[in-house]
């Protein structure tokens, strides 16, 4: 099993690593001062998007891995006097950049004391992630038609791209009912981001060159696991931060 986990890491990093775009490193041209506090915020809200599709822990001897992904629908305006001003993001106009998409695998495992740990890891687009969490059944799971099922997740995760890196954290709390062939989970949670920025940014932003911003930030997410045949899992959720309406889904198998 180990050696799965490692030859699906290690593919999903290749492919992911070899698309052409790098989205990520237009942020040393065109991040301000304006724009960098809601970047900050989306790329917070972004990280921490996934961390709980399962809806409910996975319990003892529990195991789960399969590809994850969370999107943003458009990113924050910035400050500015005009339209035009505060349209203008971290990573080029708003309109133009549209969604902002990040894949990951994930690897889950169910412990004792209903605790469930994993590992994620990305590296698309110029930003590479990793990171991983603990999710905490606050009662004992219970297959019982409509038991509800609350469940507390923290996580840390380290970023980096050309121009920035990051570190991020985050606490959320999830409550979920069962059904016989999916899982309704609802769950609020915050995310702690620290933006490092580098010094090769351009001359738009020269005072920010070598600094760092702070921000926490607030996530809602709402979504349905699907128990479908041949041991597998798809989550499938909506959430809303900083930067407005996300999405994130997943595909993983469970055992």
């Amino acid at each position: 099993m180990k050696k799965l986990v490692g030859i699906t890491l290690i593919c999903l990093l290749a492919i992911s690593s070899a698309h052409a775009s790098r989205q990520w490193d237009d942020f040393g041209s065109h991040v301000t001062a304006k724009n960098v506090r809601a970047f900050t915020k989306d790329l917070g809200g972004l990280i921490g998007s996934g961390t709980y599709t399962t809806g409910r822990i996975l319990g003892w001897g529990g195991f789960q891995i399969g590809p994850r992904a969370g999107m943003i629908f458009k990113m924050s305006q910035g400050l500015g006097d005009t339209e035009a001003e505060r349209n203008q993001t971290a990573l080029g106009d708003r309109d133009e950049v549209g969604s902002v998409f990040s894949p990951w695998l994930q690897a889950d495992i169910g412990m004792p004391f209903r605790i469930d740990g994993f590992i994620r890891a990305s590296s698309y687009e110029g930003l590479t992630i990793a990171g991983g969490g603990l999710r905490w059944g606050v009662t004992r799971p219970s297959e019982i038609l409509g038991s509800l099922q609350p469940m507390l997740v923290v996580a840390a995760h380290s970023a980096s791209a050309q121009d920035f890196s990051a570190t991020h954290y985050n606490a959320s709390l999830v409550l979920s009912m069962k059904f016989k062939y999916f899982v309704p989970y609802i769950g609020g949670g915050v995310d702690y981001t620290t933006l490092n920025i580098g010094n090769g940014i351009g001359p738009q932003a020269i005072d920010l060159r070598g600094s760092r911003e702070h921000t926490t930030t607030a996530r809602a997410t709402a979504g349905f696991n699907f128990k479908l045949p041949s041991y597998l899992d798809l989550s499938l959720a909506a959430n809303y931060a900083y930067y407005g309406l996300g999405a994130e889904a997943s595909l993983s198998f469970r055992f």
